[in-house]
């Protein structure tokens, strides 16, 4: 919704409108943007939630169809490219937990063949083994319902995971029921990061530590770049700024360790060098 709200807010005040339509799969989609170019409804799409192998760019490359990714950098062709630094925010996240001391650390992840669920994942694999730390990955459709299913299977290993880092907030949120359910103590027994700060990791109790990221200000960056590219021609490809950790309550020292062991971490903001080219 953050999102939608940023690209409304950039197409609005030009007075360009915003057409939507759901649809089940990227076949769908990708059905939808052949329709839409050939009958001359939309002058440029926004492509997000981009795939390993993504067969809708290749589609858009060839029909010609303007069109800015969400998404990247890799992967994305020829095409305008908004993305932010995924792979940046679990390196620090990874690091941050480290540094409290956890050497368990789990990734609840979302769907498996979403580029951004891929490159998050190498990201805490690559980080975890430069460490020397014990990872564990689980894959999920971001729903709560599988966020709870699979948060209660990791707390209730012979050796659970004492961190634990979701892929959304509404994962994490259902991960922190579950711990209570259980009996646990936040962070006491085990810690949870969430991913997308959110009204939902702010509300809960004990407050969610979470990476946040402003979505309307890359919305508003993606509609943007699309403008630019129906009215001059001009290919955009810009990552924004690494996400921020904003440690609160579910976040401290794993079970066991020693008081004062840990160094206190701070929030981090790192910034990523964006580039712009043009195309006529």
């Amino acid at each position: 919704m953050q999102l939608l709200a940023g690209i409304e807010a950039e197409l609005s005040s030009r007075s360009v409108g915003l057409t939507i339509q759901v649809v089940d799969d990227v076949q769908a989609e990708m059905a939808v943007h052949r329709r839409w170019w050939a009958e001359h409804r939309v002058d440029g799409v926004l492509v997000k939630d981009l795939r390993t192998v993504d067969p809708r760019v290749g589609q858009i490359e060839q029909l010609g169809l303007p069109a800015v990714v969400i998404g990247g950098p890799e992967g994305t062709g020829s095409l305008s490219a908004v993305w932010s630094d995924d792979a940046g925010a679990v390196v620090e996240v990874v690091r941050y937990l480290a540094r409290l001391g956890h050497e368990r650390i789990a990734r609840v992840a979302g769907f498996p063949e979403f580029l951004h669920t891929e490159t998050r994942t190498q990201a805490f694999l690559a980080t975890m083994a430069e460490l020397s730390l014990s990872p564990q990955v689980l894959t999920t459709d971001y729903l709560a319902e599988s966020g709870a299913q699979v948060t209660r299977q990791l707390l209730s290993d012979r050796r659970p995971p004492t961190a634990i880092v979701y892929d959304n907030d509404v994962l994490a949120v259902a991960g922190l029921g579950v711990a209570h359910e259980m009996g646990l103590s936040v962070p006491r027994d085990v810690s949870l990061v969430g991913w997308d700060d959110s009204l939902y990791t702010q509300a809960v109790h004990p407050p969610l530590t979470a990476v946040t990221r402003d979505i309307v200000v890359m919305g508003m960056h993606a509609a943007s770049a699309l403008l630019a590219l129906i009215d001059d021609g001009v290919v955009t490809r810009t990552g924004e700024v690494c996400g921020q950790l904003i440690p609160r309550g579910t976040t401290g020292r794993p079970p066991g360790a020693a008081r004062g062991s840990a160094r206190a971490p701070r929030p981090f903001a790192r910034r990523q060098r964006s580039a712009t080219s043009g195309t006529a």
